[in-house]
């Protein structure tokens, strides 16, 4: 099961119709094609720092003795965006203003948008059995984007 993020506009209320929902897991094709994924995601700066990395990799790779060591920084690069490229996403479209609305757990994007738009709209509506209920943003507050790379955050103690 797929944890996703709801995000809207600045200004906007909830189950507005430019809401993002966002899919907050690894991504293969990020993985695979990290600086496509970036651009596609408009990273622009990300896009840019991983290809240079992935060039240093590949550099460092045409050197008999060092050559592994550039094929591991070209996998780390891509594994890197592979599991944080969706927190990414999240923080760069939060310091432009969009607020995090609500947390959904579900299998696809479609069930996703399914919960968020019915139970916004009745408060009441029932939930797919394959999928848990929506977190209001003043629950999910506590668990920012900010640590990344799966780091533990200070805030949030030992």
């Amino acid at each position: 099961m797929a944890t996703f993020l709801v995000l809207i506009p600045p200004g906007a209320k909830s189950q507005d119709e430019k809401a993002r929902i966002i899919r907050d897991r690894f991504s293969w094709l990020a993985f695979i094609l990290p600086v496509v994924w970036l651009l596609w995601h408009r990273a622009w700066l990300a896009a840019v720092l991983a290809f240079a990395v992935q060039s240093l990799g590949s550099v460092i790779g045409e050197h008999p003795v060092f050559g592994l060591a550039g094929f591991g920084v070209s996998l780390a690069t891509g594994l890197i965006v592979a599991l944080e490229g969706p927190s990414m996403v999240v923080s760069s479209l939060e310091r432009k203003g969009w607020t995090v609305d609500a947390l959904i757990s579900a299998d696809d994007r479609a069930t996703a948008e399914e919960i968020y738009y019915m139970e916004n709209q009745t408060g009441d509506a029932p939930a797919p059995e394959s999928a848990r209920p929506v977190l209001p943003a003043s629950e999910t507050s506590a668990r920012r984007h900010a640590p990344m790379l799966g780091l533990v955050g200070f805030q949030e103690g030992r």
